[in-house]
């Protein structure tokens, strides 16, 4: 961190990076077993997986108004709104303060995920006004917390312990701000991205209608197909030959997780979208240490959100020709997608 540290001069950008140091991501061990070991007994204490009928009914209101409408942008009306209002209530956020969470998290998720890339002075200022505010935000939080839990995952880290240590309020602010920006962008983009998909391979969204048992399976594959992380950027601990290539220590390296769910050496006809495809061993939740706490999560909404959706409507078609992006060149997700829906009957 301390390379990048130096690319981007200005006493107002120390807090962002301090806290993009503190990510559980960002670190190597020890530090990083001790912050995913916290993570992880919070996550248990948590109980994720009872709140899927919950998830269920949050998909189902949220799709009651295209029922009626026959119509459906599916990213502001669907794919935004479920996960930000499932991680916001498993982690602990109250309604009202969700559209502000997320609007921190935003502007701190474009430099989290891009600053190794290409990032704009514009994007760092935004980033790290909203670290500044999330952080005075979740202070007062820890402070009610450790004198009155609630069962949430903030609670939960709040008070977890690994021999005898306690997440610092750096750690704390920096992983809370991981947790909620993995459980809400990276599962639009599943969805946006996988909807998207869908439409354009009509053929395997008729064969997910006949068989809804192959759902579970189809997530692995749309994940693969469109991985919502593109890359993400390591730094090479030490000299490395690859491919030819000598990498060295210290020098920035872009891992294309995109490119990976496509390669011809690891899967047959890559380029083709098979929901019944098996195994399907993509790296879209990263690998090894550093894979994604939070994929069970993302599963069970991937498979809930698209479940939900075919037994709404019979028949599901896009709205217009041109599809646009939104501008994290890292979580590559259509801005907007307006359907014409058939509800079933």
């Amino acid at each position: 961190m301390s390379k990048f540290r130096s690319k981007f001069a200005g006493e107002e950008l120390t807090p962002l990076f301090n806290t993009l140091s503190h990510l559980m991501l960002q670190q190597d061990e020890p530090s990083h077993t001790r912050l995913r070991n916290l993570v992880h007994y919070a996550f248990k204490r948590t109980a994720v997986e009872s709140y899927e009928k919950q998830i269920e009914q949050l998909a189902r209101d949220l799709l009651a108004p295209a029922v009626k409408s026959g119509s459906l942008e599916f990213v502001s009306e669907y794919a935004v709104p479920l996960p930000i209002l499932v991680i916001s209530e498993i982690v602990g956020i109250p309604a009202e303060d969700r559209a502000q969470v997320k609007a921190w998290c935003d502007d701190f998720s474009i430099v989290a995920l891009n600053f190794y890339a290409n990032i704009s002075d514009e994007q760092l200022h935004a980033g790290a006004k909203a670290v500044a505010a999330f952080t005075d935000y979740l202070q007062g939080k820890v402070e009610e917390l450790r004198h009155h839990p609630k069962e949430d995952i903030l609670s939960a880290l709040v008070h977890a312990e690994e021999d005898g240590e306690r997440l610092t309020l750096d750690e704390l602010v920096a992983n809370t701000l991981l947790l909620l920006n993995a459980g809400n962008e990276t599962t639009t983009c599943l969805l946006s991205n996988g909807l998207l998909a869908l439409i354009r391979n009509p053929e395997e969204m008729a064969r997910l209608r006949r068989d809804p048992a192959l759902i579970p399976n189809a997530v692995e594959e749309l994940l693969r197909y469109d991985s919502p992380v593109q890359f993400i950027g390591r730094l090479a601990a030490t000299d490395v030959n690859l491919g030819g290539e000598t990498i060295r220590e210290g020098e920035t390296v872009l891992l294309a997780l995109g490119a990976a769910g496509r390669d011809p050496k690891r899967f047959d006809a890559p380029d083709e979208l098979r929901l019944d495809r098996h195994p399907v061993h993509h790296v879209s939740f990263g690998s090894g240490h550093h894979i994604c706490a939070g994929l069970q999560l993302a599963r069970m909404e991937g498979r809930i959100a698209f479940q939900t959706l075919l037994e709404t409507f019979s028949d599901i078609s896009l709205s217009t020709d041109k599809v646009e992006y939104g501008k994290n060149a890292n979580l590559r997700c259509p801005k907007a997608l307006p359907l014409s829906v058939t509800p079933a009957a």
